[in-house]
């Protein structure tokens, strides 16, 4: 099924038992908690250049679609910043989590549980100031029609921000061996270090449907020791080294 954000289609969906860990911030998702304030420096920082220049960094009345939203990290912080946000995951139960969270934290978000396809498919009308794919594209099994579809859900001018993993042996490494297995800090085996892809290739990708990827920074973690001696990360910085993790962000153009 396209847009499954399972690391692989017809297999067994890892978030599907990882749901309930979406807010526990000492959980499994702990370096992604981690990693949602630089997360959303970037997307400031691309709306600021595409939309808003020389203003304060605000997503104040963006109409943005948070494709593969999970239990909802990002979305919260888009929607309090003033967007207005629309979350789908094709995992029911990340979906769900999303749905208790937003209403005990007071926000109106719109959480889908769906995949890309079929929330086209419903809602033909609908287009998007900003589209967001973080840390999703590594579960994809087809790039390409990710962004055939995404080019439909963006308006002219419409910005999409991707972060993700590039592929190099130090990704293997660092962002798949050591942080999942030595370092304990992502789930094990949620990565497939196939689907790990170059900023050049999605570049190539993108531009095939008129959306073009212009905007390049890496993301660094600052790893830290923990209370009981255990390897943390305790922030992320911007950086030119795209070895490793990596956004990338451009306008679709007619």
């Amino acid at each position: 099924m396209f847009m499954n954000t399972s690391t692989l289609n017809n297999k067994k969906d890892p978030f599907i038992e990882l749901s309930n860990e979406w807010w526990d911030e000492n959980g499994k998702f702990k370096s992604l908690h981690k990693f949602t304030d630089i997360r959303i420096q970037f997307i400031n920082r691309m709306v600021s250049k595409y939309r808003k220049p020389n203003k304060t960094l605000n997503l104040n009345n963006i109409k943005c679609l948070d494709i593969g939203c999970g239990g909802g990290l990002l979305s919260e912080r888009i929607a309090r910043l003033g967007g207005s946000v629309t979350g789908i995951d094709v995992t029911k139960n990340s979906i769900e989590i999303a749905k208790i969270h937003a209403l005990n934290s007071g926000l109106n978000i719109n959480y889908i549980n769906t995949d890309v396809s079929s929330f086209i498919k419903n809602n033909s009308s609908k287009k998007f100031d900003l589209v967001i794919a973080s840390e999703v594209i590594e579960h994809l099994d087809n790039r390409i029609l990710f962004f055939e579809k995404v080019s439909k859900l963006l308006k002219n001018r419409g910005i999409l921000v991707l972060t993700t993993i590039n592929k190099t042996a130090l990704s293997l490494l660092f962002a798949k061996f050591m942080a999942e297995n030595i370092l304990k800090l992502l789930p094990k085996g949620i990565h497939d270090f196939e689907k790990f892809v170059s900023p050049k290739t999605l570049i190539n990708e993108a531009k095939l449907y008129k959306i073009h990827l212009d905007e390049i920074i890496g993301f660094k973690p600052i790893i830290g020791i923990s209370s009981d001696l255990k390897p943390i990360i305790k922030n992320f910085k911007f950086t030119n080294f795209l070895n490793v993790n990596y956004g990338i962000a451009g306008l679709k153009i007619i």
